[in-house]
């Protein structure tokens, strides 16, 4: 799971910027692991989905401390990964409509 925007720095409420860096990121993923299978005759495969939306962050685990996003927008994402086509990202419209005007296909 990987999260874009998450505080004030790294949030791009006007230009979006952090929106298409995760975009580059998950294609850059997807390119890894192309070149991954072909150096490793191997034939993994990979499927991502991406959504934008509120989200509740925080650590949670006494013993072994971690940091978790929760909410419906983290939901959805993974319900995209799990039913979506290996190989592919998947996006939902309101991101997709975000990445199009920024001149993604």
């Amino acid at each position: 799971m990987a999260a874009s925007g998450l505080n004030a720095s790294t949030y791009d409420r006007e230009g979006r910027s952090h929106i298409a860096a995760l975009a580059d990121y998950a294609m850059h993923l997807m390119e890894q692991m192309k070149y991954i299978n072909e150096h490793s005759f191997n034939n993994f495969q990979m499927k991502i989905g991406l959504n934008m939306g509120p989200v509740v962050a925080g650590v949670i685990g006494a013993r072994k401390p971690q940091y978790d996003i929760w909410g419906n927008t983290v939901n959805v994402s993974s319900r995209m990964d799990s039913t979506g086509v290996p190989d592919r990202i998947q996006v939902t419209t309101d991101l997709y409509q975000v990445l199009a005007a920024k001149g993604y296909v």
